[in-house]
């Protein structure tokens, strides 16, 4: 039998997306994967013979001003029409809604023990010059967390619901049923397999390509490198990790920091890192977040 060829446009969630697909339907041959992120116009060529051979062309939604143009979803659709089907990029901050990425003009995302991701309520007691052990327990008050962060908790599954609008196939009523039941989302926008599993059924479902669920349950989660502590203002039916899986700082330096292996920190650890990281850029944080 001809094996069907699909191609994944998306960012650091198509790959698993390729893994899971060929799971599914064994019969499906995943002949490339584009991640957005990490190409340029020039790079077309490398992508064009299998966008041109593809069944399907599955691609998260891509807006008319990415810089990247192939790859914009609008372009797709134009050029290779009905065999082209959008899905929405998998981002939910339900979870984690004080964890954010800090931007350095020119100079991409502030790193740190969490690689891009930055908790806004260790930011404010490092601003406030509150002792490690004080950060502590502002990022545990559960009244101060639900009083800060809650309301962007319910907003982002309002703004996910909105962005798939013009997808062709949804995912945020799965989100809203099963969020409280388990953990979907480890950051914002790395999803866990589960998550993803149910959007590539849904997927093939919309193709009328047939499946087999149990045949990808056993590919370990994908996008696990780093799981935040949940906020401790919102309330789940499953319980919090203890610890933050995160990565060792080996080196602090203005504008620089080299990090190591994988590491598990406990709040007080990860938020002593975290200070030292504050100290060493003080002036961007203070522009940024003193207001």
């Amino acid at each position: 039998m001809k094996k069907m060829k699909i191609v994944i446009v998306g960012n650091c969630q198509a790959r698993p997306i390729a893994k899971i697909m060929s799971k599914l339907n064994g019969n499906i041959d995943v002949t490339n994967v584009a991640i957005v992120h990490l190409l340029n116009d020039e790079l077309f060529h490398q992508f064009e013979n299998d966008f041109e051979e593809a069944d399907y062309i599955i691609t998260q939604l891509v807006a008319d001003n990415y810089p990247c143009k192939f790859v914009r979803t609008s372009n797709l659709k134009r050029k290779y029409g009905a065999k082209v089907y959008s899905i929405v990029n998998l981002y939910f901050s339900g979870y984690t809604p004080d964890w954010v990425y800090i931007r350095n003009p020119g100079k991409g995302t502030l790193k740190g023990p969490m690689s891009d991701y930055h908790n806004l309520t260790i930011v404010k007691a490092w601003l406030d010059k509150l002792s490690g052990d004080d950060a502590v327990l502002l990022v545990e008050d559960r009244e101060y967390n639900k009083e800060n962060y809650s309301h962007l908790a319910l907003s982002s599954l309002d703004e996910l619901k909105q962005r798939e609008m013009t997808a062709d196939v949804k995912i945020a009523d799965f989100i809203e049923s099963q969020m409280n039941a388990q953990r979907l989302f480890f950051t914002f926008n790395h999803p866990c397999m589960f998550l993803i599993i149910e959007y590539c059924c849904r997927l093939l479902t919309t193709l009328n390509i047939s499946y087999d669920k149990h045949n990808a349950t056993d590919l370990g989660e994908m996008l696990n490198q780093f799981i935040p502590n949940l906020n401790s203002g919102l309330n789940f039916n499953f319980p919090s990790e203890k610890i933050i899986k995160g990565v060792e700082v080996v080196s602090i330096a203005i504008d620089e920091l080299k990090t190591g292996a994988k590491r598990e920190y406990s709040l007080r650890e990860i938020i002593e890192v975290f200070y030292q990281v504050y100290d060493m850029n003080a002036s961007l944080i203070v522009e940024k977040f003193s207001k």
